[in-house]
């Protein structure tokens, strides 16, 4: 519960900036995990079971598995984000999926684009990457929505890293 709260802080945050224009922005964040590529990669690429890893997600449904244009909902303990599978590359470990439908309240965003994947960092384990990059609406400011986005990153990167390693960093 707790969990969820920081995630809908994180968003809600993100959401209160005001200005005139809508702005583009992208968020990076990125984690070094003592695990293989392979086990980090099986735990992470269910597009349907981002909840089993990301803490401030509640539960994650989707409609056809890993194929393209599979649709998942991100229920966030009330609020729900719906996202579609764009590309799913599991021989080179990263997907791409887009947002579809979320309230401009809990994200204010459209044309968003995310880019997760998980690489062998040359030291015997896995740097993991997720990226994404939108355009503000409602007159909320890139800078302000970049902060909530890395937040929900971080989120999630540093559980999986803690499901590795135990107690996060």
């Amino acid at each position: 519960m707790i969990k969820t709260f920081g995630l809908l802080t994180s968003l809600a945050l993100a959401a209160l900036a005001t200005n005139v224009y809508a702005e583009s922005a992208s968020v990076t964040e990125k984690v070094e995990i003592a695990a293989s590529p392979a086990a980090v990669w099986a735990a992470s690429k269910d597009f349907g079971n981002l909840h089993s890893w990301h803490p401030g997600i509640i539960a994650s449904t989707n409609t056809n598995g890993n194929n393209v244009d599979s649709v998942r909902v991100l229920d966030l303990g009330g609020p729900t984000i719906t996202e579609e599978l764009v590309r799913f590359n599991d021989g080179h470990t990263n997907f791409t999926y887009k947002i579809n439908e979320v309230d401009p309240a809990v994200l204010p965003v459209e044309d968003y684009i995310s880019w997760y994947a998980v690489r062998d960092n040359g030291h015997g384990g896995s740097s993991v990457v997720w990226m994404g990059h939108f355009n503000t609406i409602n007159g909320a400011t890139a800078a302000d929505i970049e902060k909530g986005v890395s937040g929900v990153y971080r989120g999630g990167l540093d559980n999986l890293k803690a499901m590795f390693e135990g107690a996060a960093e």
